[in-house]
């Protein structure tokens, strides 16, 4: 069976692409919610007295630009 050049899926008659930018979007949400988590607890780790804002701020923002360079 043939397979569509945009999404991979199986080309059948009937043959519909779902929406590419949805699973972009929450594969990206992911990530930056991943990398805010990790810069919030490596600024809790060193210096446990502050609230970790700048950490999740920018943590996020590492883990934005990395899944923005790493596109397929």
């Amino acid at each position: 069976m043939a397979t569509c050049p945009r999404c991979l899926g199986p080309l059948s008659e009937g043959h519909r692409c779902r929406p590419i930018w949805i699973r972009r979007l929450i594969r990206q949400a992911i990530a930056i919610l991943i990398g805010a988590l990790l810069g919030g607890f490596v600024q809790i780790l060193l210096d446990p007295a502050h609230v970790p804002a700048m950490g999740f701020v920018v943590g996020g923002l590492f883990a934005f630009a990395l899944s923005e360079g790493m596109k397929d």
